[in-house]
């Protein structure tokens, strides 16, 4: 999946208090579109499905049995709609 690393030290947070800080060298940024072998993605979100789970992304199917994802390193924009906000990046073109 195409990732940026993190160059920030994260947070974790419960009502605005830290928890915990996760430095920036482990932590990568994922990206859309991932992409899978058809029988692996299919086998995954059967399995999600199945046991009725909540994920994240596919990747979070695919690392659920026990797939390894790979993190190629994109460093690019990867503009796409996910808020309201984002829509303006897409109206100009």
């Amino acid at each position: 999946m195409a990732a940026q690393a993190v160059t920030d030290t994260i947070k974790l947070s419960d009502d605005g208090v830290s928890l915990a800080a996760f430095g920036p060298f482990a932590l990568w940024a994922v990206q859309t579109p991932q992409t899978f072998a058809v029988e692996v993605i299919r086998r995954a979100l059967a399995i999600v499905r199945e046991r009725k789970l909540l994920v994240t992304d596919d990747t979070a199917a695919c690392e659920l049995i026990g797939q390894a994802v790979e993190l190629v390193c994109h460093t690019g924009p990867n503009p796409k709609v996910t808020r309201p906000e984002d829509v303006p990046w897409w109206s100009c073109c």
